[in-house]
C-alpha cells in the first residue's frame, strides 16, 4: 500500500529531521487522503453506473414513446382523411345544395380537420426522425423546377391575404436530393412567411448557387425575428412571440422537421433579419451527383 511505502521512505530518509510525532502526523494525514481518494473513486464508479442505467432506461422509454406516437398518429390519420373527403364533397354540393349557414359550419369542420391532419403528419415525421427512421431518397432532379412548382402551389394560400410571391430563380444544374422532403421544407418556409406577413405585402424567394452548393431563401416583409425567437426557432413545439397576422394555426413542429430534413441532406438551415425589412429563412443543399 502507498501508506506502507511512505512509512518506509520516512524512516529510511536520513535527511528527514522530523521528530516521531511529526512523522506520525504525516503518515495519518496521507492515510486519510488515500482513504478519501478511494471513497471518491468508489462513489464516482457507483454514480457512473447509475447514470448509465438511467440513460439506458430513458432511451428505452423515448423509443417506446415514439412507437406509440407513430401508431396513434397513423391510426388517426385514416379516419381523419375520410372526414376531410366527406366534408369536401359536402362543400362542393355533390350531395345536394347547402344554405349559407350550412356551408359556414362545414367549412369550419373542413378547416379544423385540415389542421388536425397537418399535426398528425408532423407527429409521424417527428416520430420517424427520433427513431432514426427518416427516409431520405436522393434522386437526381431539378431544384429549379421544384421551387417554381412549390411557389405556384403556395401562391393559392398567399392569394387569400393578397400577398404576392416574387421569385428570382437561378438555373441550377440537376443534382441528387429527396424532392418530396425538400418540398416539405420549401412549403413550410413559404407558408410561414405568409402566416406572419401583413395582407397586401410581398414574399421574395431566391434560388442561387455558390460553388457546389444550392441556396434557397425566403424573405418576408414582416417585423423580423427577435434574438430570443432566433435561438429557439428550430426546436420542437416552439411558439414565436410574433403571432400570425390572420389567426392562422401552427403545430410548432414544421421548422424542427425542416431542419432535420436539411441536415440529413448534409445542408444547413437558418434565419436572419433582412437589412431592409423582414426575416430571411434560408437553407443550402450540397449538389451531390451534379452532372454539370
Amino acid at each position: 500500500m502507498k501508506t506502507n511505502r511512505l512509512v518506509m521512505d520516512l524512516l529510511q530518509n536520513q535527511n528527514d529531521r522530523s521528530n516521531p510525532a511529526e512523522i506520525l502526523v504525516k503518515i495519518l494525514g496521507f492515510s486519510a487522503r488515500e482513504k478519501d481518494s478511494e471513497i471518491n473513486r468508489k462513489l464516482m464508479k457507483t454514480l457512473l453506473l447509475k447514470y448509465s442505467d438511467s440513460e439506458k432506461k430513458l432511451v428505452e422509454l423515448n423509443n417506446l414513446k415514439n412507437k406509440f406516437l407513430g401508431i396513434a398518429a397513423h391510426d388517426l390519420r385514416n379516419p381523419l382523411s375520410s372526414i376531410l373527403g366527406l366534408t369536401e364533397m359536402l362543400l362542393d354540393e355533390s350531395m345536394g345544395p347547402l344554405n349559407d349557414e350550412q356551408k359556414d359550419f362545414i367549412a369550419m369542420m373542413y378547416s379544423a380537420s385540415e389542421q388536425m391532419l397537418a399535426l398528425l403528419n408532423d407527429l409521424l415525421d417527428i416520430s420517424a426522425i427520433e427513431s432514426g427512421k427518416l427516409d431520405i431518397r436522393q434522386i437526381e432532379g431539378s431544384l429549379y423546377n421544384l421551387v417554381k412548382e412549390r411557389i405556384s402551389l403556395t401562391q393559392i394560400i398567399a392569394d387569400k391575404k393578397d400577398i404576392k410571391i416574387n421569385m428570382v430563380l437561378q438555373e441550377v444544374p440537376e443534382f441528387e436530393f429527396d424532392a418530396a422532403r425538400v418540398s416539405q421544407v420549401i412549403d413550410n418556409l413559404i407558408s410561414n412567411a405568409v402566416k406572419f406577413s401583413q395582407p397586401e405585402s410581398a414574399i421574395h424567394v431566391l434560388l442561387e448557387t455558390a460553388g457546389n452548393v444550392a441556396r434557397v431563401s425566403v424573405r418576408d416583409e414582416g417585423p423580423g425575428i427577435s434574438p430570443e425567437d432566433q435561438k429557439n426557432m428550430f426546436g420542437e413545439f416552439q411558439k414565436l412571440s410574433a403571432k400570425p397576422t390572420a389567426g392562422e394555426k401552427s403545430t410548432g413542429l414544421g421548422l424542427s422537421i425542416a431542419k432535420k430534413i436539411i441536415l440529413a441532406h448534409g445542408g444547413k438551415i437558418d434565419v436572419e433579419n433582412a437589412p431592409e425589412k423582414g426575416a430571411i429563412f434560408w437553407f443550402t443543399l450540397p449538389m451531390k451527383g451534379n452532372t454539370a
